[in-house]
């Protein structure tokens, strides 16, 4: 488990607090939990050397799952 603190500004919080409702949660904690499920993520390091062997062999291993449906 991970415990992230968020300073959200004054909208930010508003809409927090209507998503909240809307969707009759408890806390704003379970609002955002739900609200990060709709966002996809892609990780790119940006200082990494592209010729080490660990980088080559990490995107292998992405195309790798890419082709087996995972």
């Amino acid at each position: 488990m991970t415990k992230i603190q968020i300073d959200l500004s004054e909208t930010e919080d508003k809409t927090v607090e209507a998503y909240k409702l809307v969707y009759g949660l408890k806390t704003k904690q379970e609002a955002i939990k739900q609200m990060v499920k709709y966002f996809k993520v892609k990780i790119v390091p940006e200082r990494l050397n592209k010729q080490e062997d660990y980088y080559r062999k990490a995107l292998k291993f992405t195309e790798d799952k890419k082709w087996i449906g995972i």
